[in-house]
């Protein structure tokens, strides 16, 4: 069993992680549609990479959710606040 602080770090690992991966994703929205077929479009190499990176990137954002919601119950544990929904809240919205 982790340590509150323990999962705060694992939390900023997998957030840096997250941002490292993210740099292509952005480097894609600055592209025009040319410029991105032709640097994924004909290349499995290319086409290759950028499912990588979509695909880690969806699993860290999982990893991330998972983390923060253990931290929030941990933190009402610790402080002996129910988890009735009014101190931690819940990232499936119905807004």
């Amino acid at each position: 069993m982790d340590t509150l602080g323990g999962l705060i770090d694992k939390l900023c690992t997998v957030d840096l992680k997250m941002w490292n991966n993210q740099e292509l994703l952005y480097e894609i929205r600055r592209m025009t549609f040319d410029e991105f077929e032709a640097k994924y479009g004909g290349s499995v190499d290319g086409r290759r990479a950028l499912f990588a990176s979509i695909a880690k990137a969806c699993d860290l954002n999982v990893q991330r959710n998972a983390l923060i919601d253990e931290i929030d119950e941990r933190v009402c544990a610790l402080t002996g606040a129910s988890d009735d929904g009014r101190n931690v809240q819940r990232k499936h919205k119905t807004y």
